[in-house]
């Protein structure tokens, strides 16, 4: 498999998610996100079109780690281990605007 990095997803306004790509043959067998230490606020990974006030789309709610301990972090993985998991299908949004998410992926 080979290791490929988002870097850092970030959030211009909350309640707008942020795709993981736009390009329709981005993907991967693995998926895996973290918070980043010292943000302060909530972070939602989920559907493109995921609305994280009625928590319609959203696969997973990860806390801040303000004070830099443990980092929550989350992992995706296709069930047959090829490209199935489609990173145009995932996005990122955040309770405070400029924060987000750390991301990784991983391909055949």
């Amino acid at each position: 498999m080979i290791m490929k990095t988002l870097g850092r997803v970030n959030v211009s306004t909350p309640g707008t998610p942020v795709p993981l790509s736009t390009n329709p043959a981005a993907t991967a067998s693995k998926l895996f996100v973290q918070v980043i230490p010292g943000l302060t606020g909530k972070t939602y990974l989920g559907s493109a079109t995921m609305t994280k006030a009625t928590l319609g789309g959203v696969a997973r709610i990860l806390w801040p780690n303000s004070g830099g301990g443990f980092s929550e972090n989350f992992c995706l993985e296709s069930q047959d281990g090829t490209n199935s998991i489609r990173l145009k299908d995932y996005a990122v949004d955040a309770d405070v605007a400029g924060e987000g998410l750390l991301v990784t992926y991983w391909t055949e």
